[in-house]
């Protein structure tokens, strides 16, 4: 298995492994682009179907892009909203219906009543608005307890849906005049559950068609919170080895060791901001400079609620350069958050956002 060390997307050359926090407003939750970037993040996550309902597309567009708008000048990728169709939807039919046309939401992101056609070509024609460096097609996510017959109409509706994306990709690249030099990259999502035969047949049909990025769809943990390794092994062994790899919603820190090994090169994850709102903080499990990051454990947690705490006065990770760990102590963040001030959650967020991208700088030194 070959592995791909860097791409260049309109002109920028981005090295992989790449982690990305999910921006989903055009934010990452109680940081700033400033925080990102002295976290070492590289890149973001937003979500296509969230932006085009607050704060809307027309807005976007004349403030052009997403990137204008946040400040930000690193990689965005766009999640289609195929996600939300999972969360929204199959969890609450009152959001929505599904067709093989196209998802119908009743409510905007925030629950108020407003009525969305979001189609294949919608999802495409919004990322465009976005600016997005990376476009990922919609995809049909299904419910994490799908049978197999259900499954198999995700994989079919996916398959699909990514060929009327690429259609209308290639539609809004000749409006806009775009070239190979400066258009974003086209991503299409295996999806198939664990069902390998489906992961397969969907993976076969989406080669076909022809992308420049393939991902990992649906749940990377079961309901057990186990880390679905067989199949995502199996995904990873299924997408051209000369194309990104994104492992969609992974992980810890642990799972994108995990994931690196497996072949994937791109990761996004909400949990090390929400963790780190959540009093739940990552560590290097030792010092980097010994650290044999692909056969050692490479993270603890700690709990900033435990009382042991309230008098400590070292940073939150001796082996951490982040601006938290270098300016404040174990005690004031405990503080912070037994107060409930706004702050704390800025400061944990720095410091997880480092913890990831320094494994990330780590795994990076084993590709040297």
């Amino acid at each position: 298995m070959g592995y791909l060390k860097t791409t260049t997307i309109r002109g920028n050359d981005y090295n992989f492994p790449i982690y990305l926090p999910d921006a989903t407003r055009a934010v990452a939750r109680s940081l700033d682009s400033e925080d990102l970037k002295k976290s070492k993040i590289e890149g973001v996550v937003v979500n296509t179907y969230h932006l085009m309902s607050e704060p809307g597309t027309p807005i976007l567009e004349t403030v052009g892009g997403v990137k204008k708008f946040m400040n930000w000048d690193g990689l965005v990728v766009s999640d289609s909203g195929g996600f939300q169709v999972f969360s929204l939807i199959y969890q609450d039919p009152k959001f929505g219906k599904i067709s093989d046309a196209e998802v119908t939401f009743y409510k905007s992101s925030k629950g108020e009543k407003r009525k969305y056609h979001f189609t294949p070509e919608r999802s495409i024609q919004v990322q465009f608005v976005l600016g997005s460096d990376i476009i990922i097609c919609l995809d049909d996510v299904p419910s994490v307890n799908a049978k197999e017959d259900q499954v198999r109409l995700s994989v079919k509706r996916t398959i699909e849906w990514a060929k009327r994306c690429k259609e209308e990709f290639a539609k809004q690249l000749q409006s806009r005049k775009m070239d190979h030099k400066n258009r974003p990259l086209l991503l299409a999502v295996i999806q198939g559950g664990d069902f390998l035969h489906l992961r397969e047949e969907c993976a076969q049909e989406l080669i076909k068609i022809g992308f420049d990025a393939f991902g990992y769809g649906g749940f990377p943990m079961d309901e057990q919170g186990n880390f679905r390794t067989e199949t995502l092994k199996f995904v990873a062994g299924l997408m051209p080895d000369d194309k990104p790899k994104f492992a969609l919603g992974v992980g810890t820190p642990q799972d994108i060791v995990e994931g690196f090994k497996m072949g994937y090169n791109i990761f996004d994850c909400v949990l090390p901001t929400r963790d780190a709102r959540h009093q739940r903080l990552s560590v290097l499990s030792k010092d980097p400079k010994t650290l044999d990051v692909l056969h050692e454990p490479v993270f603890n947690y700690l709990n900033m609620n435990r009382e042991k705490f309230v008098k400590d006065s070292g940073p939150i990770s001796e082996y951490c350069d982040c601006f938290t760990c270098q300016n404040y102590s174990r005690a004031y963040l405990h503080h912070l958050f037994k107060i409930e001030e706004f702050t704390a959650g800025r400061l944990a967020s720095i410091h997880n956002l480092r913890t990831y991208t320094k494994i990330i700088e780590l795994l990076r030194a084993t590709l040297a």
